[in-house]
């Protein structure tokens, strides 16, 4: 546009006025003139962008540096889809009920001598009694090499996964069939458009080889078309996370698409074990294990857990609702004193959850992730009782982490499920809680919807 501009200026002057310009007039008015402008613009334009860059940065420092004065939307204007199916299986116990009615008192991991520490011992571990390893991978699949670590973790998906499809099958609407119709003599199917409506996502650890990913992407699309879903109704993806933090900052993400646009579904599982010679002795060798010298390491563990998240318009009988996570990243705005930063989180956490929950009293359980370090413990129950001091935190909460030992991607995901799990025993909101991230706290909210969409009054989804 400059150069078109330029030019057209200089010629019609000439044209006007008569002259017959030189050849270094020419190139001043028709080359330098509009190459300066140009040059001049992009620069005045870089800068004013530099410019709002810089005050965007500083106001989310300045934000940034006052955690506790950001509160969330009010009401249904924060993010939320709901829970429409949940399935766990665990080291610990292949039963959320069973897990969560003895939470007072829950399992711990146990000693095994098949693995042994520095000094010999048997080590403490969570694992799945008896479990068949070969059920979903053989030791090479085609030319794959796979790791215990990696067929446990698959034998352990496969139950929850065929659970999850079956409810997905169950709630999903059916599709329409076509009708046949006759265009210029010739009888035709006039098939109605199918919509990809349903998100199937596998999360994993980074362990994983290249290969398997592939393998596992390709057995998720075949496990979906046996359970009866239509091929071009959903999508599967496969997702590497390694730590929890990590995939709550991925729920957040998944809250927020499913909460707006076109209504659908998503069903996230993933599946983790650590139960691998290979595995436990590259902790032993980095010096993480848990042992008797260390009783801060890692706690060997295993499980699979899923849940089945829809739009809130597509919520049934039962559903529970997810609100948000929020994530709180602790830095110098918390201090460094451990008393400054637990009045801190409490603080953030009673701002966050006011306007989500009317009455902080309801929340009757909670879930946390406390692992085997005593200020965790401190941190959580800190937590707990600046939103609800009447909540008996000994009977009324669960330590996953703790009794079922290191869980890698599948905590955030367990977390979810159990919560589901709790509102179906109990119709009361379940607090999740995450405190082992040394960089980040996490709090969620886990609640009945408070008037479940029917069937009937649910938008046609092709």
């Amino acid at each position: 546009m400059v150069f078109v501009a330029t030019w057209a200026a200089a010629i019609m002057y000439w044209r006007s006025s008569g002259t017959t310009p030189s050849g270094m007039q020419m190139l001043a008015y028709l080359g330098v003139l509009p190459v300066g402008l140009s040059g001049a613009g992009y620069m005045l334009r870089s800068a004013l962008a530099r410019g709002v860059d810089k005050a965007v940065e500083a106001g989310a420092e300045s934000g940034e540096a006052k955690p506790s004065a950001a509160v969330a939307p009010l009401g249904e204007a924060a993010p939320s889809v709901s829970i429409s199916a949940a399935a766990v299986h665990l080291g610990a116990t292949a039963s959320a009920d069973a897990l969560l009615a003895v939470a007072s008192a829950p399992p711990r991991p146990q000693l095994d001598s098949r693995f042994r520490d520095a000094n010999n011992l048997p080590i403490r571990v969570s694992a799945v009694a008896e479990l068949d390893e070969w059920t979903v991978l053989s030791e090479r699949e085609g030319d794959i090499d796979t790791a215990a670590h990696e067929r446990r973790a698959m034998a352990l998906l496969q139950p929850v996964l065929e659970q999850l499809l079956d409810a997905a099958y169950a709630v999903m609407p059916t599709v329409v069939a076509g009708e046949e119709v006759v265009v210029a003599g010739l009888r035709r199917r006039e098939e109605e458009r199918v919509e990809n409506i349903l998100s199937v996502e596998l999360i994993i650890s980074p362990q994983w080889s290249d290969g398997l990913r592939h393998w596992a992407r390709a057995w998720l699309q075949e496990q979906a078309v046996q359970a009866g879903l239509d091929a071009r109704r959903f999508d599967v993806r496969v997702s590497v996370f390694e730590r929890p933090g990590d995939v709550w900052a991925h729920l957040q993400r998944v809250v927020d698409a499913l909460s707006s646009g076109s209504p659908r579904w998503h069903l996230l599982v993933s599946c983790y074990s650590s139960i691998d010679a290979a595995v436990i002795n590259a902790w032993m060798a980095r010096g993480l294990l848990a042992s008797a010298q260390q009783a801060d390491g890692y706690v060997p563990g295993e499980g699979a857990a899923g849940v089945l998240l829809c739009s809130r318009t597509l919520a049934g009988e039962g559903a529970g609702r997810l609100w948000r996570p929020q994530l709180e990243r602790l830095d110098a705005a918390y201090g460094s004193r451990p008393a400054e930063v637990r009045r801190q989180l409490a603080t953030a956490a009673q701002q966050w959850l006011q306007p989500l929950l009317a009455d902080a009293s309801r929340v009757q359980f909670v879930l946390h992730d406390t692992d085997q370090r005593p200020e965790s413990i401190v941190d959580t129950a800190a937590v707990t009782a600046a939103i609800n001091p009447d909540l008996d935190f000994s009977s009324q909460s669960l330590a996953l982490a703790l009794c079922s030992g290191e869980l890698g991607p599948v905590l955030p995901v367990a977390q979810l499920a159990l919560a589901y799990a709790q509102l179906q025993r109990q119709s009361e909101p379940v607090l999740l809680l995450g405190v082992a991230d040394a960089q980040q706290r996490l709090f969620g909210l886990v609640e009945p919807l408070p008037s479940p969409t029917l069937v009937a009054e649910m938008p046609a989804v092709n």
